[in-house]
């Protein structure tokens, strides 16, 4: 016998049952909890996650909720319209490595003149300008204050959100001189310093780095010139020669490690699909990038300097390569928030 208006504990149970069910049958994917998202989206790589992102306005995670590791090493590939490739070096993992097809209206007609901390600093038709490629976020820069970009390398110490963020861009004035434009957060107007300093103490400047609260500028022939941004120092500038460790006593130790020629050590051009072909010839103007080690591949263990350079085919075949651009960079996904200026 059960009191009236009672159910069995085998009813009650049925009811419950039902009634969860009911409610995941009207359950809309927009409408998923958020922490279940969060879950989801941490399984993702970084490109599934920004197609996941563009779903709908309700998947539009917080970017603090997905971390991809910066300890990866991509190439991106442009310079031929919007269309551009990137790809993802593979890992330890089988099957990690990727190449995606992407557009970037803000690459078009654009040109890197540095990579870190996962945000590009471009230059395009006169306007400067920090961009993420994996948020899209953009920051605008006061008008670049050259227009020729033959010799032009740049750094900056730090995220561009942060109020300290300092940007130098180096260049050959002369033979005999280097000319550093400069400018800090806050400010409206480059600040133009020079340096002299010959071609045997530093060739063309195919590195930029801050380091050791400096900027640090090198060649491909083992020069090395740093820039005191602080104001503080009576001599801005130091010339130095790197040898290798353990050749000289008392000598300083650089924080990092500079790697050369990393385009043909890695074999880009094959993993892109390079063929050489004569549909396939190209030469590319490489921008480097100073990365965090990345343990899996041995020879960018340690924190390292990738210097820049220049892909060119064989001199029978220089008229027919288009001309493309490419840059390395370690992924991190940013955003700013609306309405930030310089």
């Amino acid at each position: 016998m059960f009191v009236e208006g009672r159910m069995s504990n085998n009813e009650e149970c049925k009811e419950m049952k039902r009634t969860k069910s009911d409610e995941w049958e009207v359950v809309e994917w927009c409408n998923l909890p958020g922490d279940l998202l969060s879950r989801i989206a941490s399984y993702l790589e970084l490109i599934d996650f920004l197609s996941f992102r563009s779903v709908c306005k309700e998947w539009l995670i917080p970017p603090s909720e997905y971390n991809p590791s910066c300890r990866e090493l991509w190439f991106l590939l442009y310079g031929e319209g919007s269309q551009c490739s990137f790809l993802k070096l593979g890992s330890q993992s089988p099957n990690s490595e990727r190449l995606y097809t992407v557009n970037f209206p803000e690459l078009d007609g654009a040109t890197c003149l540095a990579s870190y901390l996962g945000w590009l600093l471009l230059v395009q038709e006169g306007a400067m300008f920090f961009f993420c490629p994996f948020s899209r976020a953009k920051i605008d820069l006061p008008d670049c204050p050259f227009t020729d970009l033959s010799e032009h390398v740049a750094a900056f110490s730090a995220d561009p959100t942060c109020q300290d963020c300092v940007v130098v861009v180096v260049s050959r004035k002369s033979e005999v001189e280097l000319e550093l434009h400069l400018l800090r957060r806050g400010n409206k107007e480059w600040h133009k310093h020079c340096h002299r300093c010959v071609r045997s103490t530093l060739n063309t400047v195919s590195g930029a780095a801050f380091s050791e609260e400096k900027f640090q500028f090198l060649d491909a022939d083992d020069g090395l010139v740093t820039f005191n941004a602080d104001g503080k120092s009576s001599k801005s500038w130091a010339n130095y020669r790197i040898v290798n460790h353990g050749s000289s006593k008392d000598v300083e130790t650089l924080e990092y490690h500079v790697r050369k020629n990393m385009f043909g050590v890695l074999n880009i051009g094959q993993r892109l699909g390079f063929r050489g072909g004569e549909d396939d010839v190209v030469s590319i103007s490489i921008c480097g990038t100073m990365i965090l080690g990345i343990q899996w591949l041995h020879i960018l263990r340690n924190d390292s300097v990738i210097l820049s350079e220049t892909i060119v085919p064989d001199q029978q075949h220089v008229a027919l390569a288009r001309q493309i651009k490419g840059v390395w960079i370690q992924p991190r996904y940013v955003q700013v928030p609306p309405g930030l200026t310089w």
